[in-house]
């Protein structure tokens, strides 16, 4: 078993000591390389079927194709997608950069999930390589 099967492996059996420790689970679904890996790996380590909701927390600022794409998907995959608009910029602090402003929308929309639905687990993919500070988890 080389590295990336383990890495595979390890990624399969965390999914799936979530699934089960964990009663009201959902994981995020931005439509980027990241969170399709996940989604690849839940559907490997669940034969194919994601047995928990995709979040989507849209800024209604992707092109036409990318919704092309999770609609797609979300229907061939068979999974329970939950996509829901996030508020208005006008609910962000206007003193942030506009770019620290896209992403408190999306915060704050997935703060609206999780109290809507319930959530008392998500489960986001971050590389290490590209987020320092998870570099250790």
């Amino acid at each position: 078993m080389d590295h990336l099967d383990r890495l595979e492996a390890q990624s399969i059996f965390i999914f799936r000591e979530a699934f089960h420790a964990i009663d009201k689970l959902a994981m995020l679904w931005s439509f980027g390389k990241d969170s399709n890996v996940m989604i690849h790996l839940a559907r490997k380590a669940f034969l194919g079927k994601v047995p928990f909701p995709l979040i989507h927390c849209d800024t209604e600022l992707e092109m036409e194709e990318v919704y092309a794409f999770r609609d797609r998907y979300a229907k061939e995959w068979g999974v329970n997608l939950i996509s829901h608009l996030c508020p208005p910029l006008v609910r962000t602090d206007e003193s942030l950069p506009h770019a620290a402003r896209i992403a408190s929308r999306k915060t704050l929309g997935l703060k609206e999930v999780v109290e809507k639905f319930g959530f008392v687990g998500i489960i986001a993919g971050i590389r290490r390589d590209e987020e320092a500070t998870r570099a250790k988890e």
